[in-house]
């Protein structure tokens, strides 16, 4: 997998599949997300992940998310300082999300 970069709303393309792919990885290896949650959540992105649009499925998946790195006690500090609840993928949301997804063995951070 690669690194999350920065994307927005009614974006289109690679960058947002790999964001995709980023967040359909969270909702399947995230501990606490109940079976049903898993389903629902990934249907309700299908439509974007075959689009590769980021639409708002996306929007609201990244601000899930968001409050929940804005909370996470293990997060680093600077992670959780820099991280705007919006829903749209900056930079702090992507380092974020990198940071998450390296903790969950799927990325290997440099």
């Amino acid at each position: 997998m690669r690194a999350i970069k920065p994307v927005h709303l009614n974006q289109k393309g690679d960058e947002v599949s790999n964001l995709h792919k980023g967040l359909l990885f969270l909702i399947l290896h995230q501990p606490g997300i109940s079976d049903n949650d898993r389903r629902t959540l990934q249907q309700r992105l299908a439509p974007e992940l075959r689009d590769q649009t980021f639409g708002n499925a996306t929007l609201d998946l990244v601000r899930t998310w968001q409050v929940q790195l804005k909370h996470r006690p293990d997060a680093p500090k600077n992670l959780r300082d820099n991280l705007a609840v919006n829903g749209d993928v900056e930079q702090g949301t992507a380092d974020a999300l990198n940071w998450l997804l390296a903790e969950l063995g799927a990325l290997k951070l440099e």
